[in-house]
């Protein structure tokens, strides 16, 4: 298969992001059951859908290694990842109003809900100015992986960066502070939220908003670290 380096290294860590983060969701929802810990499932879910937001680059591969050709380059495989956005985010902010601020959960998870479906209908009605694409889309692709990521000065950039920033400051700071202010069990717990968090936006950015390279592995590992720090933060 006519990959150069940079391709086996965008599929491989693209399908090691689909198919782990599929798996370490799926156990996050059963060791929630197993301990009675509701926001275990909702890590869960976040994890889920978080894994699946490399689904594009995951099938693409699959394409170029089975049937020696690019899926159709008309937008679809950006479709594809993102759409998995708005529930990542959703899911993720309620953990941490439920955390943090229980008493205005439901007012903080409706505003996301809002925010990321409003993102959503943007990347399907205009998915060609939302996106920067190589090879250019309606262009005959390489026999390598289309590479894609968020216009940050588009619509969908702009509400995508807001939307991790968000994250970024109310549950990772927020989590941070929380963390300073306890003690003992809960203030590890905290710790471990705070992080996770953080590094979740910080590789999610460098994902959505830029194109990594060689530098993929580290930036799709850490993505996948972060849930374990979410994780131990909240399985005790």
């Amino acid at each position: 298969m006519p990959l150069d380096v940079t391709g086996w290294i965008d599929g491989i860590t693209a399908s090691g992001v689909v198919i782990f983060g599929i798996l370490f969701g799926l156990f996050f929802i059963y060791r929630s059951r197993k301990i009675n810990a509701k926001l275990l499932t909702y890590l869960g879910l976040t994890t889920l859908f978080a894994g699946l937001m490399f689904l594009g680059v995951f099938l693409d591969f699959l394409s170029v290694f089975i049937f020696q050709q690019n899926m159709p380059n008309n937008g679809i495989v950006a479709i594809l990842s993102y759409i998995w956005f708005a529930p990542a985010i959703v899911t993720a902010m309620y953990i941490g109003a439920q955390s943090l601020t229980p008493k205005i959960k439901r007012h903080i998870t409706i505003i996301f809900l809002v925010i990321t479906i409003f993102f959503e209908i943007i990347i399907f009605l205009y998915p060609l100015s939302s996106f920067n694409f190589n090879p250019t889309p309606y262009t005959p692709p390489t026999i390598n992986l289309i590479d894609y990521n968020v216009k940050l000065t588009s619509l969908a950039g702009i509400l995508m960066g807001a939307c991790l920033l968000s994250v970024l400051v109310f549950l990772g700071f927020g989590f941070l502070y929380k963390g300073f202010q306890s003690t003992g069990v809960i203030r590890k717990n905290f710790l471990f939220l705070s992080v996770g968090s953080i590094l979740f936006c910080i590789f999610g950015l460098l994902e959505g908003l830029t194109a990594p390279g060689f530098l993929g592995i580290i930036v799709r590992i850490g993505y996948l670290s972060s849930f374990w720090l979410m994780y131990f933060g909240l399985k005790i």
